[in-house]
């Protein structure tokens, strides 16, 4: 609760949503070390760098939580970087046409879930 506005259902999905990206990207990171062999180099760095990524995803989600307004504007940046795939994969060709049309549905929803009525009023008290 963030100053005595509770958190609106929407923005707890949307962290549980991140949470979950988090712990995917933190289990194959470690995963990804198990698979190293004696390779140091591109593979090694990849399994930094998903470990890394699933933790800051954590870290945002806790905010999120919270109704930390960094986190917000982190998800909102990222989302929107999404939204963009999604139109570009609308003029990549036609296999992929129904894959941009579900980035951008996504996309659309998280941001209306995280700057909507209940959401501002969440953020904005913490």
């Amino acid at each position: 609760m963030a100053n005595g506005v509770s958190r609106p259902a929407g923005v707890t999905l949307v962290g549980v949503i991140i949470v979950l990206s988090g712990l995917l990207g933190v289990l194959l990171g470690v995963l990804g070390l198990f698979n190293l062999n004696d390779e140091v180099g591109a593979g090694l760095w990849g399994v930094i760098v998903s470990l890394v990524i699933g933790v800051i995803y954590l870290l945002v989600a806790k905010g999120i939580f919270d109704g930390n307004r960094i986190s917000r504007l982190i998800v909102a940046i990222l989302t929107v970087i999404n939204l963009l795939k999604g139109v570009s994969y609308l003029f990549a060709g036609r296999e992929i046409i129904v894959n941009g049309l579900i980035d951008i549905i996504i996309a659309l929803i998280i941001l209306y879930l995280l700057f909507g009525g209940r959401a501002r009023i969440f953020f904005a008290s913490s």
